[in-house]
């Protein structure tokens, strides 16, 4: 596989060590997904899009961390993992290991190990028939009447329309944010909803947001307040958004 073909997954607590892993993963000619920062965010990720590779940071905060992220990932995927880490006790180690890991390296990385470790981890894995990432997402996302339906793995998931709080951007995908406060990233780019959505309640405020308007609370600042959302009101977007609110 062609370095420019291959894309990564970089789950990432640290804002500042996701940010030059990602450029460092474009250096080496890989193709990275915008980093996650959370277990949750990857899982949810991974219910349409599906990585050649991966680097999970050990320590992650939330409900699971590294580790227990790679057990889950194992049981649905074959992918690569490799492994970064701050810590390299004997009890770490040993949880590591327990899920054959491509490699692990241990921080602050030196940026010659890191791409020996990942050419050697995607050699090693190469004889294995990589999981395949969906085809024709954009048909797999449909409006029906009053509702909407998402892809997620092998079922067609109905959400309401009105359920639908807000969608935003995310790389060439998006996330569907829900009354329920739950995300379920959608397979098309926002524009391409932009248009679906168009006759319907759903209005582009920001070049990474799309609003259902009969669920904001409130407009502050040219700020949207919308449960616990706070969307900024882009200027590009902010005259047709206007004309919009005043015909409800």
């Amino acid at each position: 596989m062609e370095a420019s073909k291959i894309s990564v997954l970089i789950v990432e607590d640290d804002p500042i060590i996701a940010s030059d892993i990602s450029h460092y993963m474009k250096d080496f000619g890989y193709s990275p997904f915008p980093a996650v920062s959370s277990a949750a965010d990857a899982l949810l990720l991974m219910e349409n899009i599906i990585p050649d590779f991966i680097l999970i940071d050990v320590s992650l905060d939330g409900d699971m961390d590294g580790i227990e992220l790679a057990e889950k990932i194992n049981q649905d995927y074959d992918i690569p993992i490799l492994f970064l880490t701050a810590h390299h006790d004997r009890q770490t180690l040993d949880r590591i290991k327990a899920t054959h890991p491509s490699a692990y390296l241990v921080k602050p990385l030196q940026v010659h190990n890191l791409q020996t470790s990942i050419e050697l981890a995607l050699y090693n894995h190469s004889h294995k028939k990589l999981v395949s990432k969906p085809q024709d997402t954009e048909m797999e996302n449909f409006i029906s009447g009053d509702h909407f339906f998402i892809k997620i793995k092998n079922q067609l998931r109905k959400i309401l329309l009105e359920d639908i709080h807000a969608l935003e951007a995310y790389d060439n995908y998006s996330f569907a944010h829900t009354k329920t406060g739950q995300k379920h990233i959608v397979g098309s780019t926002l524009k391409a909803l932009e248009l679906k959505l168009n006759e319907y309640q759903f209005v582009r405020i920001h070049r990474s947001f799309i609003v259902n308007l009969k669920a904001i609370e409130s407009i502050e600042d040219d700020i949207v307040m919308i449960r616990d959302l706070k969307i900024p009101i882009g200027k590009t977007y902010k005259e047709e958004f206007m004309k919009r609110i005043q015909l409800l």
